[in-house]
């Protein structure tokens, strides 16, 4: 009896002390068919209107730990029709291009524009630099040190960059880090999953949160 009451207990305890699953889902192995406008700056998206109006822009990877795949690039502005797997944490979205057989560029249609930027002013950011592929659902934990050489892998080979951003009472936003006017932003991958600080202008793309960072430094010392 002693036992099983011993056994209970640890039972009980350990489940308290287990980090809760991250939100985010993968729809591995699910391939659907998406079409829109690509637009490879300032990040590489998926621009989608619905019958009703409704603007869907889904951020671009590739398989693996790789960014846009070299098939779907020099296709700025034109309207495609691809198979992909959707990648999903809250508003945010994300398609994993997976089937370059399905790849087509579709005629274009005049009525289509780049994403509305939104400017938000100059700010300081603090937060961890994650790779977005695996935070927005791939991968769980997607955070912290336990996820360091994965992430580092990810950032190497393409997938955006962002900034975690706590707000101290279990919130946070991913802000997406480009460079100077939307160009690819220039970092250390190694700092993944690292505490960073950001400086820079702070734009709304269409509802997508996005960072022109001027500088980029180190919060927690070292290498």
């Amino acid at each position: 009896m002693i036992l099983a009451i011993l056994t209970v207990g640890l039972t009980v305890l350990i489940a308290s002390c287990q980090i809760p699953a991250e939100p985010g889902t993968f729809e591995f192995g699910v391939q659907r068919t998406f079409e829109g406008v690509l637009h490879e700056t300032p990040l590489p998206m998926l621009r989608t209107v619905s019958s009703a109006g409704a603007v869907t822009n889904h951020l671009l990877v590739g398989a693996g730990k790789y960014g846009l795949p070299a098939f779907a690039r020099g296709h700025d502005g034109e309207r495609v029709r691809f198979g992909g797997s959707l990648i999903q944490r809250g508003a945010a979205t994300m398609i994993e291009l997976n089937d370059e057989r399905s790849f087509q560029v579709l005629a274009p249609s005049q009525e289509e524009r780049r994403p509305a930027k939104e400017v938000l002013g100059r700010v300081i950011l603090r937060g961890e630099l994650v790779d977005t592929k695996c935070y927005f659902g791939v991968m769980r934990p997607a955070t912290g040190k336990v996820h360091r050489a994965c992430a580092v892998r990810c950032l190497s080979g393409g997938v955006p960059p962002g900034l975690l951003v706590r707000d101290g009472q279990d919130g946070a936003t991913v802000v997406m880090l480009t460079g100077p006017g939307g160009r690819p932003l220039v970092f250390d991958v190694q700092w993944a999953a690292r505490q960073l600080e950001a400086t820079g202008a702070l734009f709304s793309d269409e509802g997508t949160l996005r960072l022109e960072v001027d500088t980029l430094a180190l919060l927690d010392g070292g290498r």
